[in-house]
């Protein structure tokens, strides 16, 4: 079944011409643009489709999400109760914080593709998009997959605004995730440095960034994490 989603995806990504991409130098960004407007229905169907493909991928590994909720549980004064990841595929990455984190921590996942159902405690969700009961809600807010965005600002905006107090936006970063990388599928990139300076200019009303952790490897290579501390 993955094998055709595969091809349809390949053939996405060849197809690619340069004046698909918004190349600022410090970043790099897809632009999903049919008929001279951008388009939502082009953006979400080739998101579908990346999932599809890559259904049975999983990214990070458990030593990962075992080494941020070690971290989150020694700087969230008190217990870490609610969390949300963002662009979990198979949900791997809300079983393990509740593995790892206190007993009675809820977290559940987002994901746009209509696989998201086939997993446990994950929605079908657009990650651009905000629940009114979500605002001011969460201990914790956690992603891999921020690469998928049509636009950065209104993306991360919108989770800092759903950090509690004290909250942490958790941000992995790592060499796939720069601008050479980009596709029409990892839609955007940016090196570490300038994704920090970012979070810190459109998220100043929420929080500010705290620290960059080692959170381990993804094969051999390393996985950093940017964490974005809400204001007390």
């Amino acid at each position: 079944m993955a094998t055709g989603w595969r091809k349809k995806l390949r053939a996405i990504k060849t197809s690619a011409q340069e004046n698909d991409f918004v190349d600022e130098g410090a970043y790099k960004l897809a632009k999903y643009v049919s008929d001279g407007e951008f388009s939502y229905e082009k953006y979400r169907e080739i998101q579908t489709i990346g999932n599809k493909a890559k259904i049975g991928n999983q990214w990070v590994p458990e030593e990962h999400i075992c080494i941020l909720a070690r971290i989150l549980s020694e700087r969230h004064p008190g217990p870490v109760r609610y969390g949300v990841c963002h662009g979990t595929r198979r949900g791997k990455e809300q079983e393990w914080f509740e593995k790892y984190l206190a007993d009675g921590a809820d977290v559940f996942g987002t994901e746009i593709s209509d696989t998201a159902t086939d997993f446990p405690k994950t929605i079908q969700w657009d990650f651009h998009e905000r629940k009114a009961e979500w605002e001011g809600r969460f201990d914790f807010i956690y992603s891999n997959s921020w690469d998928h965005t049509y636009d950065p600002k209104l993306l991360f905006t919108t989770w800092a605004s759903c950090l509690n107090k004290n909250g942490y936006l958790m941000i992995d970063h790592g060499w796939n995730y720069d601008p050479d990388r980009v596709d029409l599928l990892d839609a955007f990139g940016i090196s570490e440095t300038n994704l920090i300076t970012l979070l810190n200019r459109e998220c100043a009303e929420f929080g500010q960034v705290e620290d960059v952790i080692d959170g381990g490897h993804h094969k051999r290579l390393p996985i950093r994490t940017i964490l974005f501390k809400a204001l007390s």
